[in-house]
């Protein structure tokens, strides 16, 4: 009996190792199953460490693309100093992947990317020069229950400014074939800045002819407009708003904005937008800035 179960945990570790001699990390399957798919003239990095079976860190990546006419028939260069990758659904991109399986997860974080593309100087025109972009994504589809879950999708500019978007939508299936009309039934946006509006605003302005506070002064008429006639909720989030425009050239902080309708919305509720309060009763608006001043809203441009 001994030598039977001896012979049978020795058969158990054989299997063992050969298994885990077939695995691949998640380095190994990226250099494998994506990095053949790249239509890329070339795609280098100076180091690589698997995470797990389905991510990977690369430094100092170097990925050149091909002449086309997206890119003015000629190279372009893309450098990113860090790009780190948590989860990734190999499955569904792997080349025999069927067309109409959409990826059913993410999580990645994209730091330091330039690039020699109009893309990366598109903002010089306006004084912001190139600078480095990071970028963060970490999303999940539910196929079965077809939902959508964006935890988040963070753009940075450094030393300008930074997007982070959330969101939470019903009726998205991870059938690329079979979406359905979604439903919101949350999102948030936060708009931190750092200098950007106060750059871009004024260059904006002078291509049209006019100065800067012209264009904040008619966004602030609009939204008085809009404010004469809400109630007290809704005033309290378009104050945060109007405070954040007002101080367009130095803002005080992130203005945060939020939505959580009682009911979850689709495109044909949005004629109710301009009914009274419907912004806060029908869409559950929310809005928060750390300057914000009681009665912004209606107070209009600065006399």
């Amino acid at each position: 009996m001994r030598a039977i179960w001896a012979g049978f945990v020795s058969a158990l570790m054989m299997v063992g190792l050969a298994t885990a001699g077939w695995a691949q990390d998640g380095l190994q399957r990226f250099e494998k199953e994506l990095k053949p798919q790249l239509e890329l003239k070339s795609f280098t990095y100076k180091t690589g460490t698997a995470v797990g079976t389905s991510g990977f860190v690369l430094t100092d990546v170097v990925a050149v693309v091909p002449a086309n006419a997206a890119t003015g028939d000629k190279e372009s260069t893309i450098k990113i100093e860090k790009f780190t990758v948590d989860e990734l659904d190999f499955d569904r991109l792997k080349k025999d992947a069927k067309d109409d399986e959409a990826p059913r997860f993410a999580r990645l974080k994209i730091e330091g990317m330039t690039g020699d593309d109009e893309i990366f100087t598109a903002l010089a025109p306006y004084g912001v020069p190139k600078l480095p972009v990071d970028i963060a994504l970490d999303y999940n589809i539910d196929g079965k229950e077809k939902v959508l879950t964006l935890k988040t999708l963070e753009v940075s500019l450094r030393g300008q400014g930074k997007l982070t978007l959330a969101l939470v939508i019903d009726g998205i299936s991870d059938k690329s074939s079979a979406m359905d009309d979604g439903k919101l039934r949350t999102a948030s946006l936060v708009i931190d800045d750092t200098g950007l509006i106060s750059k871009v605003l004024p260059a904006m302005a002078k291509e049209q002819g006019i100065k800067a506070q012209e264009l904040v002064d008619t966004a602030l008429g609009a939204l008085a407009g809009f404010a004469a006639a809400q109630g007290a909720p809704t005033l309290k989030a378009l104050d945060a708003v109007a405070s954040f425009i007002a101080d367009w050239r130095a803002p005080k902080g992130p203005l945060a904005l939020g939505l959580q309708p009682v009911k979850t919305a689709g495109m044909d509720d949005l004629d109710k937008i301009m009914e009274p309060n419907a912004l806060v009763d029908v869409f559950g608006f929310t809005a928060t800035y750390p300057a914000t001043k009681s009665g912004a809203a209606k107070a209009g441009p600065a006399k």
